[in-house]
């Protein structure tokens, strides 16, 4: 059997909204299956996590770094707050979406080792939602 052969299902929840998102996209995209989309997706994020993981830890970086959340979730924001706070953070920016979620945008001159820091707390947060790293310079 040779490693092509050989596939594993993998499965996650989403809300309706997201499901119906996925269906438009992949037609938009022209993928024939959402595994072959999703797979891309994943890569993508991964390729761009290995860019992060390649620059060293004392290097000063500037760093984009996008969130949404509800902000009728209070513990969401309370702890979303308390991390971020703890950080570096060079400047915010917060925006109200139409569907009543808050997409804030946040920027940082930093070691490396700091935004990774900071992005693995982000991660960690439950209730935020499309959390998003640009690296701008090395």
């Amino acid at each position: 059997m040779t490693l092509k052969e050989i596939r594993e299902t993998i499965t996650f929840s989403c809300d309706p909204r997201f499901k119906k998102m996925l269906s438009t996209k992949k037609r938009e995209l022209g993928y024939r299956t959402n595994s072959q989309m999703i797979r891309d997706a994943l890569m993508f994020l991964f390729n761009s996590e290995n860019m992060l993981e390649k620059i060293s830890d004392t290097d000063m970086i500037v760093t984009l770094i996008s969130l949404v959340y509800n902000p009728q979730d209070s513990s969401t924001l309370e702890e979303y707050l308390r991390v971020q706070h703890q950080s570096n953070v060079t400047f915010s920016s917060h925006f109200h979406l139409p569907s009543g979620d808050c997409f804030e945008i946040l920027m940082l001159n930093d070691k490396a080792r700091n935004v990774k820091n900071l992005i693995q707390k982000l991660r960690g947060v439950k209730g935020l939602q499309n959390i998003s790293v640009k690296v701008i310079n090395i």
